[in-house]
């Protein structure tokens, strides 16, 4: 009977932890994505392919129209922008993993100078790559309007 009460007093403890522990796997490609918009706000190029695999395509939609560009050459584009201050800020990330493989999707408010210029949706695909995670996907949706 101890015995009994013993295994079941782990698994409770073991479930209890099982949440935590998601939550602490889930930190690390979230981490990826933090640095690359704190990277895009610095204008970093260097900064931001450094968490992206090589030849990624972002792919955007805007107003109807697919758009398609590499990484490297939005990362050209982020850097060569001078003058106003930039940042991209997401929030209320709906995140999705499967062993390797992370989705993360998320509203958000590109700033100019502090002011919303335009806003929408990220969907950021993650990767397990050569021990670390990495961003292989990128694409987003931008509109102007209802953007508060």
């Amino acid at each position: 009977m101890n015995l009994r009460k013993s295994v079941f007093a782990s698994a409770l403890m073991l479930g209890s932890l099982a949440p935590c522990h998601a939550a602490e796997l889930l930190t690390r490609p979230m981490q990826a994505v933090h640095d690359f918009f704190d990277a895009l706000g610095r204008q970093d190029k260097p900064g931001m392919l450094a968490v992206v695999a090589p030849n990624v395509e972002v792919i955007s939609m805007h107003q109807g129209q697919l758009r398609r560009r590499s990484i490297d050459s939005l990362a050209d584009a982020v850097a060569a922008h001078h003058g106003s201050a930039i940042a991209e800020h997401i929030y209320h990330p709906i995140v999705q993993s499967d062993n390797d493989l992370v989705v993360v999707w998320a509203p958000y408010k590109f700033t100019i100078d502090g002011r919303v210029d335009h806003c929408g949706t990220d969907v950021i695909t993650l990767g397990y790559v050569d021990n670390r995670w990495l961003i292989i996907g990128l694409s987003d949706n931008e509109r102007k309007e209802n953007c508060q």
